[in-house]
């Protein structure tokens, strides 16, 4: 199946639905895995990539077209825009453009494994972001919002040590590949043949 250029209003609600359901469930592994610090600011980009990387396979095959992974990665960024992170907003639009130039020769398996490689290691910009370029606006923001001491604290500790971070990034990227080949064996053995595809 190759990759074409026109939309369709079935192409468009995909798209929507299934940028939605990523972000739904991208911000509620966040919110589950708040109850523990070290979940929370170690692990929780990795398992959200793991468990989001089927869906977004799923959704890029489905759809077949140029600027999916744009489209859904700035509609990402506009949902932390809203929730008071401006700056993951442009951040999040340069991992879908990104993401494009892999995928702009076609899409393949190992294209769209690397695009969500890719993306599941730059997606710790989310955490690593505030820290590094806007810490006085986020600790202030953080407090006001309810945040405990001792949250910010930890974020401190994590996200401040080279050996945490590397880990960080590590196990989020290695996670990124493990969902792209759990989203490949899914289209494979099931979507294509229950015809969804």
């Amino acid at each position: 199946m190759e990759t074409t250029n026109k939309w369709s209003v079935r192409d468009v609600i995909t798209l929507v639905l299934m940028t939605v359901l990523l972000i739904v469930m991208q911000l509620g592994v966040n919110m589950i895995c708040m109850v523990n610090h070290f979940v929370s600011m170690v692990l929780s980009v990795g398992i959200t990539m793991l468990l989001c990387g089927p869906v977004y396979f799923l959704m890029v095959n489905r759809i077949r077209k140029r600027f999916v992974s744009l489209v859904y990665m700035t509609l990402l960024g506009v949902a932390f825009l809203l929730m008071g992170s401006w700056f993951l907003l442009p951040w999040f639009v340069l991992v879908g453009v990104i993401a494009e130039a892999i995928l702009w020769k076609g899409i393949t398996p190992g294209r769209l494994t690397a695009a969500w490689t890719v993306s599941s290691l730059l997606y710790n910009g989310v955490n690593l972001l505030p820290i590094w370029f806007f810490w006085d606006t986020y600790s202030e923001f953080a407090l006001a919002s309810g945040m405990e001491q001792s949250y910010i604290d930890s974020y401190v500790r994590y996200y401040s040590s080279p050996g945490w971070v590397a880990f960080i990034l590590v196990f989020a990227t290695a996670c990124g590949f493990l969902g792209s080949l759990i989203g490949q064996k899914l289209i494979g053995k099931h979507f294509k043949k229950a015809g969804v595809l």
